[in-house]
């Protein structure tokens, strides 16, 4: 009986546990490049703390087993309508018992001290598995992508909002700086009022009339120093005369030597020399003429003078009045300026930061590699059909002995006799 019963259990080990069914498993590998999106590899990396690293990896090995990847990979590949995965579920349901399915089906985890993530997927059809790991590896890349375009897109909607807001506050700004201006008559050119060019243009004036006033002085003062008896003498201090005043002192002196030389050769009462006397006392008379009509030319030139320093002064401090007025109110006017730059700046720092975003959104890309992708496992998980044949024969033959040792050991005590007397009463 033992030997019976261990060749039959061997017979049917070696012939039942082949046909167990078999699972194949594929696997991918995806890297996760810690470095920031668009780094070259010579590019310093950001200082970041390894285990922070480390936590945001963990946290995409979660999302590439989320709910919403294993649902876009059961759309994908249509297994709400395997039976090997929706358990003869239909409808909807179908769909939460074939992610459900799929879930048991996909082992995900980090390779130790690395930033490789591995994605297994184990199913009973090689081809299957291998497409299975690579859908899931390309829904999770949407899922990323996607998630990326709604934050970039909810980001810009609020820039957009508050851009608006500060686009309208800068215009306020601005309205209520001129508004503040024309009220108080603070009218601006190339940024700055025109109440303070006038002051400076006014104090620039009245510095050219100080001087021309001094040396309108200077020349009066020289004028009514001049003497005939200078001009006539060519003395070095009568040097800074008129041009007429010189012609006639040439004249002068040329009529003066004409007048000697005929005091040397004639009488005193020669026709030739009174006329000689008579045309030098004309010159004479002339240059006195010239020499009046010089000096009060010169103070009309220092009264004149004085008069436009006068009047320039009267209207500098005219000027100075107003600005003490104005300089209250300039008070108020830098304020609003102030405000309205600070809405201008906020304004200015928000609109490129916006152009950023939509520069960034253009070119964004993933930091998340493959490295390498699933293929159909050309064996099947665990040993072979030879090895598990030989397994299933040994365990079937030792389960059979076992068996007939115990139906020997029972048929042995039923014989006994205490036992038979015991069942006999």
């Amino acid at each position: 009986m033992v030997f019976a019963l261990a060749g039959a259990g061997a017979v049917l080990g070696a012939a039942v546990i082949p046909l167990i069914p078999q699972k194949f498993t594929a696997e991918t590998s995806l890297y996760f490049d810690p470095r920031p999106v668009g780094a070259s590899d010579s590019a310093q990396q950001a200082s970041t703390a390894p285990e922070l690293i480390t936590t945001m990896i963990d946290s995409q090995t979660q999302i590439l087993s989320s709910g919403k990847v294993l649902g876009r990979v059961v759309d994908a590949l249509k297994l709400d309508q395997d039976p090997k995965f929706n358990g003869g579920a239909t409808g909807e349901a179908a769909k939460y018992v074939a992610a459900a399915a799929l879930a048991k089906a996909v082992q995900i985890a980090r390779q130790a001290s690395t930033y490789v993530v591995t994605a297994k997927v184990t199913t009973g059809d090689p081809q299957k598995s291998a497409g299975i790991a690579n859908q899931l590896v390309t829904s999770f890349m949407a899922e990323e992508s996607k998630a990326a375009s709604n934050s970039y897109k909810s980001s810009n909607t609020a820039l957009d909002t508050r851009l608006e807001d500060l686009r309208q506050q800068v215009l306020s700004a601005e309205k209520a700086v001129e508004t503040y201006r024309a009220d108080n008559d603070m009218v601006a050119v190339d940024g700055n009022l025109i109440s303070d060019k006038r002051l400076t243009a006014l104090n620039d004036l009245l510095v050219t009339a100080q001087q021309k006033t001094i040396e309108a002085r200077a020349r009066a003062d020289a004028a009514g120093k001049l003497s005939f008896e200078d001009v006539v003498s060519n003395n070095p201090s009568a040097g800074a005369t008129s041009t007429a005043l010189s012609s006639l002192r040439q004249q002068y002196a040329t009529m003066a030597a004409n007048v000697g030389s005929l005091q040397s050769q004639l009488g005193a009462r020669h026709p030739r020399l009174l006329a000689a006397k008579s045309s030098l006392e004309s010159l004479g008379a002339e240059i006195r003429a010239e020499l009046q009509r010089q000096m009060t030319s010169a103070r009309a030139d220092y009264e004149q003078a004085q008069r436009a320093e006068q009047d320039i002064a009267k209207e500098l401090a005219v000027q100075k009045a107003s600005q003490v007025n104005t300089s209250g109110k300039l008070v108020g006017l830098n304020e609003l300026q102030r405000k309205a730059t600070a809405a201008r700046d906020l304004y200015e720092s928000l609109l490129k930061r916006s152009g950023q975003a939509s520069d960034a959104q253009d070119l964004s890309q993933s930091n998340i590699r493959v490295i390498s992708e699933a293929e159909p496992p050309l064996k099947a998980d665990g040993p072979s059909r030879k090895v598990m044949m030989i397994a299933g024969l040994i365990a079937g033959a030792m389960f059979g002995a076992g068996l007939g040792m115990a139906f020997a050991i029972l048929l042995g005590l039923f014989r006994h006799p205490v036992i038979r007397g015991y069942f006999g009463k």
